[in-house]
């Protein structure tokens, strides 16, 4: 079976595990990448912190539970978080299912612009992810692991 992993164009991301999306007046959506969830398989639970807290850049904020492995993820900037997806705590599977869309985890709303420059875009994920990846093999036939999706595409997940 094919595998492609989508990264949004779209969206910065903190490492090939964690997007970060702008969502207008200074709040930004963080969630999991479609590499990330595949990597961690089957996702079984999550802790998540509380909504209001202020966060430090790279300060641990949340744990991320499956089967063979747990991810904890990092603050990709600084800032209070504002928003809480309240959906994946009871439903954790979510984030393998859809991580740009009902998979998102928390919003902070920034403490510091200046977080953003150390955010990696497209092309330097894509980079990153083909030297983590260079010794996987994913499939065979698999020439193209990675695809680019468009604001305008619909997916599911």
């Amino acid at each position: 079976m094919k595998r492609n992993f989508v990264f949004p164009e779209s969206h910065l991301y903190y490492s090939t595990s964690v997007w970060v999306e702008d969502r207008g007046r200074g709040v930004f959506r963080i969630g999991l990448t479609d590499y990330g969830q595949y990597v961690l398989d089957d996702i079984i639970s999550i802790s998540l912190p509380e909504k209001g807290i202020f966060v430090e850049k790279d300060e641990e904020i949340v744990s991320i539970d499956s089967i063979e492995d747990t991810l904890n993820i990092h603050a990709p900037i600084s800032g209070t978080i504002d928003e809480i997806n309240m959906e994946i705590r009871q439903d954790p599977e979510i984030l393998n299912e859809s991580p740009y869309e009902n998979g998102w985890i928390l919003e902070l709303e920034i403490g510091a612009e200046d977080d953003l420059d150390s955010l990696m875009d497209y092309n330097d994920v894509l980079d990153s992810f083909h030297e983590e990846t260079e010794d996987e093999d994913f499939d065979e036939d698999d020439e193209d692991k990675v695809d680019n999706l468009d604001e305008d595409e619909d997916f599911n997940y």
